[in-house]
């Protein structure tokens, strides 16, 4: 090496520099997630505050059958779990891969589809736990087609995942979900 740069020292130092390459992480994705589980998790524990009040007075009922403890208390428990927990794990994942794996995800349409389709889940189970349309399981309460969707909505969020792990920059990337796959 020092032969070569007292022979050209130009040269030697041209061969050392590097190039930067720039990219832009998907941080709306994560954004909208975060907007998400802001909005369910105040929906959720207001949720929580009121069916404790009526647990207490039985009064603020409010005299309809869609607004009982019985029929409300799910739907505490589903936003909490599924909104906003639900939400806060999504964009986790989004924003920790991508820094991870040193690149932006996979497909943006893919994480597009992922964020709409879980609040359109999220809405549904607002609109049926109140009308009593359940299966009677503690904490799987939701019908069977929005059971098919939400797994529908995972094979979506899996296939943009491991695609990301798959076309990563960093080779020594060690996240535990899959990133062990061999790189081309």
């Amino acid at each position: 090496m020092l032969a070569e740069v007292l022979k050209a020292p130009g040269e030697a130092l041209k061969s050392s520099v590097r190039t930067v390459e720039t990219f832009y992480y998907d941080n709306k994705i994560v954004r909208d997630f975060a907007y998400a589980t802001l909005f369910w998790g105040v929906a959720g524990m207001l949720i929580g505050v009121i069916i404790a009040f009526q647990l207490a007075r039985p009064e603020l009922n409010m005299g309809t059958e869609y607004t009982t403890f019985g029929r409300v208390r799910p739907l505490h428990t589903n936003a909490v779990i599924f909104a906003f927990v639900g939400n806060g794990i999504f964009m986790g994942v989004y924003y920790s891969l991508q820094r991870l794996c040193k690149t932006r995800m996979y497909s943006d349409t893919l994480s597009k589809i992922h964020f709409w389709a879980w609040q359109l889940i999220i809405v549904s189970a607002v609109i049926t736990l109140p009308l009593g349309i359940t299966t009677s399981k503690e904490y799987a309460e939701l019908e069977w087609p929005i059971d098919i969707a939400i797994t529908l909505v995972w094979v979506v969020f899996g296939w943009n995942m491991f695609g990301t792990i798959i076309k990563r920059r960093e080779r020594t990337c060690t996240w535990g979900s899959g990133s062990t796959l061999p790189r081309s």
